[in-house]
């Protein structure tokens, strides 16, 4: 499938009015992802997971410059297409939920998880999955939805139509620890004075 400038610049466009639809209390999130894996792959992955994300009131600010990438608030995601068979079996990503930084996504694996057709709405339910547990600052799993453990063969059949939901529970964690970070990047800026 070939993907047009003006594919890219629809998704991208996209991506930034339903960052627009967020209200006035929406909280704020920078991402950096690494530009490796196929470019209309990342792109309407992006526009997906900022579409998620928007939903709860968060706004996904995606970003490649080096100084906005710099700051203590971004979130920095790794995409790895030579990950060994032993690290991690069976797992499609990992956050370092603690540390509140970085995100490896196993791209290979992701793409041998889905169809081309499907590959752009995997790998945005990868990316919001880990960026929802750097958000929480937890490992915590759902019972349903896209925080869950594990997804079965209906959940990958239904991610390339409509994406998995958050629950409740997912959402009120994830904006609590918003505050949280919030409240640590400010005290971070005020001891650095």
């Amino acid at each position: 499938m070939k993907f047009t400038a003006a594919a890219v610049a629809t998704a991208i466009l996209g991506t930034n009015a339903w960052a627009g639809q967020i209200g006035p209390d929406g909280q704020k999130v920078v991402v950096c992802m690494e530009e490796s894996g196929p470019a209309a792959v990342r792109y309407r992955a992006i526009a997906v997971s900022t579409k998620m994300y928007a939903a709860i009131g968060v706004r996904l600010d995606w970003e490649q410059s080096p100084r906005a990438c710099k700051g203590a608030e971004a979130i920095h995601i790794e995409l790895a297409d030579r990950t060994p068979e032993k690290l991690m079996p069976g797992a499609l990503a990992y956050a370092l939920p603690f540390e509140g930084i970085h995100i490896r996504v196993f791209f290979d694996r992701v793409q041998k998880s889905a169809g081309p057709n499907a590959l752009p709405c995997l790998l945005a339910h990868v990316l919001v999955h880990e960026i929802g547990h750097i958000l929480q600052g937890s490992v915590r799993h759902a019972e349903t939805g896209v925080m869950k453990a594990h997804w079965t063969v209906d959940d990958f059949q239904q991610m390339t139509f409509h994406s998995l939901p958050f629950t409740e529970d997912d959402t009120t964690l994830i904006l609590r620890g918003l505050e949280v970070r919030s409240a640590r990047l400010l005290l971070a800026a005020e001891v650095s004075r």
